[in-house]
């Protein structure tokens, strides 16, 4: 597995991250435990809990983890009376920072994300939260989730060292190139593409339906079928022929597109072992004319120009 620095920091990753969508829903801790082992075997060195929220910290306290694999945390985003609210306050990130910690049973947080702007909250009061935990060792890195080009300015403006922003990107959800990858680019931050694989629907596996054993059949549906567009369904028979066309599979293909993308790191939440070897075992190429041509299905703004 390749190696990236994260924008100007000192940070290094692994090609591909290792999410923890459903860990304590459908993924178990053994399942976890097997995943890890083969993910780190392979080389990966970060695993990312999707939200302050997630059942997946308790999973990963309960680990056997190796020291070096780093882990992403989120904070900023509170829930009182069932409903979700930003919340990038100094209160709010000291506490949601030490529950993280004792929930994964780890020193620190290598890179703790901010999950979402938070335009009520003065920006130096958030800076000075996030100072107070890097000059303790509790946070490493600072990262930002769901932000866009302008806001990542902003935070960086106000001293917060933001050194990865992390939002989905893939063959499905493009949106990010437009404004966040130049921004990125220009600020030496990092970026982490999350939902690799569309939600899992660049495997092709809602071609005919909506499998029994797949996320779009359980509690994650709405996440999935939003999603399932006309236009994705397009975008993932495109993807099919290509894939046909060069003897691999339509995952082989969304990885390879996404590899040739200026970011440090592709997260994927597989659900079994079986999924998670066949996406490390996955180094295809794309050749700069099919990669041409899967821009073009894949957004429309491209295609009308």
């Amino acid at each position: 597995m390749r190696f990236n620095r994260v924008g100007a920091s000192g940070l290094e990753v692994s090609e591909l991250g290792l999410g923890t969508f459903e860990w304590g829903h459908r993924v178990s801790p053994e399942t976890a435990q097997a995943l890890v082992e083969a993910y780190c075997s392979a080389g990966g060195t970060i695993v990312e809990i999707s939200s302050f929220a997630s059942p997946a910290a308790e999973i990963v306290g309960s680990l056997d983890l190796p020291p070096e694999l780093a882990l992403i945390g989120r904070v900023g985003v509170a829930v009182r009376g069932g409903a979700a609210r930003l919340s990038a306050g100094r209160a709010t990130i000291l506490r949601q920072v030490r529950e993280l910690l004792c929930r994964t049973s780890r020193d620190r947080i290598d890179v703790l994300v901010l999950d979402g702007f938070d335009a009520q909250t003065p920006l130096e009061e958030t800076a000075s939260a996030l100072c107070t935990l890097i000059e303790s060792g509790q946070v490493v890195h600072v990262g930002a989730a769901h932000h866009t080009g302008w806001q990542l300015a902003a935070l960086r403006g106000a001293g917060i060292p933001v050194v990865a922003a992390l939002n989905e990107l893939s063959l499905l959800d493009r949106s990010a190139e437009a404004e966040v990858l130049p921004a990125a680019d220009y600020l030496g931050v990092g970026v982490l593409a999350g939902a690799a694989l569309g939600r899992g629907i660049l495997t092709g596996k809602y071609a005919r339906g909506v499998p029994r054993d797949s996320r779009a059949s359980g509690g994650n549906r709405d996440w999935v079928v939003e999603l399932l567009t006309d236009s994705a369904r397009h975008t993932v028979a495109g993807i099919s022929k290509a894939a046909a066309g060069l003897g691999v599979e339509p995952l082989d293909v969304a990885l390879a597109w996404n590899r040739a993308l200026p970011v440090a790191s592709s997260l994927v939440a597989p659900r079994t072992v079986a999924q998670l070897e066949q996406i490390l075992r996955s180094d295809l190429v794309l050749e700069p004319e099919i990669r041409d041509a899967l821009d073009q299905i894949s957004d429309p703004y491209v295609s009308a120009r």
